[in-house]
């Protein structure tokens, strides 16, 4: 009974921290405030399950790692399978399962906004964090990318990625903003199409260089 009661508040803990941290950034939050708000009952609790803020960040960090990786292995596994995989095909085998965050109700948008601050508000042992949970991740998808586009330079392809992982990460992180923007109301009307659309972009992207290279 004891250990569930503990799990219980560390897992609360976590969800509150992820909450806050995606509302006012990774330093407008104290582990007082955070422990406060999950409803602990010792104001030390975030110190007596994660030691430190970092030790906070990276268990957020590996609560969503546990809901993204089995979709993303599952997907990736059978593109790996194919034969000639399109490059449209691996893009979104790897892309879908982050989007796919958007369907979650409990954490899933709060879980957006804070991987977004983790790259924008990021120091080297965050991104040391960072590149722990996903950088096989990265490798993955790029020698895929490579099997598909064999005459993009491997440096470049690396950037075009880097490139597209950057407006994933923050692009569903303000998906709301695609409701006021210049044009008016842009906004998708579901994942499915937000999907296809940024796919098309990340796409295109993607592929000049190789389509450059190929007709030298």
């Amino acid at each position: 009974m004891q250990n569930n009661r503990s799990d219980a508040t560390r897992t609360q803990i976590i969800l509150t921290a992820m909450t806050l941290y995606a509302e006012k950034g990774l330093d407008g939050v104290s582990l007082r405030t955070i422990c406060a708000a999950s409803g602990a009952k010792n104001s030390a609790a975030a110190h007596y399950h994660f030691g430190n803020r970092l030790g906070v960040i990276e268990a957020i960090i590996e609560h969503i790692a546990r809901y993204l990786h089995p979709i993303f292995n599952g997907l990736m596994s059978r593109v790996e399978h194919l034969e000639r995989p399109t490059v449209r095909e691996i893009l979104k085998a790897a892309y879908s399962p982050y989007l796919s965050l958007l369907n979650e109700p409990d954490w899933g948008r709060s879980a957006l906004k804070f991987i977004a601050h983790l790259h924008s508000d990021n120091t080297a042992e965050i991104s040391q964090l960072l590149n722990r949970h996903f950088q096989i991740d990265m490798a993955r998808i790029e020698a895929l990318l490579h099997r598909a586009m064999p005459h993009m330079p491997r440096a470049k392809l690396k950037l075009h990625l880097a490139f597209s992982s950057i407006n994933l990460i923050h692009g569903p992180a303000e998906i709301e903003l695609l409701s006021r923007t210049a044009f008016g109301n842009i906004a998708p009307n579901d994942q499915a199409e937000l999907l296809e659309h940024f796919l098309d972009f990340v796409e295109g992207g993607i592929t000049m260089g190789n389509r450059y290279a190929a007709a030298r």
